[in-house]
């Protein structure tokens, strides 16, 4: 009976459990799936109770210097999930964090007449930095870099990913995305 009651309490505790599930996607897969692709400059973050009150989530706006695909205006507004309100602090994991004045590119989607969100989460944001040697604007491609010779392993501190050129990643996510301008 005991064990008939314990089985009966996961089952009913089960469903309210909720888990991040990250499926890892290369930059072609979050081109073609992203509804618009930007680059610019964090303008705000800002921290908000979700509608129904349930969680956090952060609004961050970017002033945009350029779309790679789609176009949603010269500011644009996503949301991200989990944030810091006062003393509350909310932790999705895979769920990028933003800084005022900080370069991007973001890969974006939406659900209806919402407010877009990342495609991917972490893997929909690109950083951009100075080259060290100020020649220009660079990105670190991620570990899911899509590869012409199939499938590779993942090694942390893998050599081959070097920064790329802004220009060069743009020029190879309008390829990907197919709005090649």
């Amino acid at each position: 009976m005991a064990k008939s009651v314990i089985l009966l309490a996961l089952i009913v505790i089960a469903p309210s459990a909720r888990a991040t599930t990250l499926v890892p996607a290369d930059l072609g897969e979050l081109s073609h799936d992203a509804i618009a692709i930007a680059r610019g400059r964090v303008v705000s973050v800002d921290a908000r109770w979700t509608d129904d009150r349930r969680a956090i989530e952060t609004l961050v706006t970017i002033d945009v210097a350029g779309y790679l695909k789609g176009d949603l205006g010269s500011t644009l507004q996503f949301r991200v999930p989990g944030g810091q309100l006062g003393r509350l602090r909310s932790i999705v994991v895979g769920a990028p964090e933003f800084t005022e004045d900080e370069q991007v590119v973001v890969f974006l989607g939406a659900r209806g007449p919402s407010i877009p969100h990342l495609v991917g989460f972490s893997q929909g944001v690109y950083r951009i930095v100075r080259a060290a040697d100020n020649s220009g604007w660079m990105v670190t491609p991620p570990a899911m870099w899509p590869s012409v010779t199939g499938t590779r392993a993942i090694v942390r501190g893998d050599p081959l990913r070097t920064p790329v050129a802004l220009a060069d990643f743009e020029q190879r996510v309008r390829a990907l995305a197919g709005g090649a301008r």
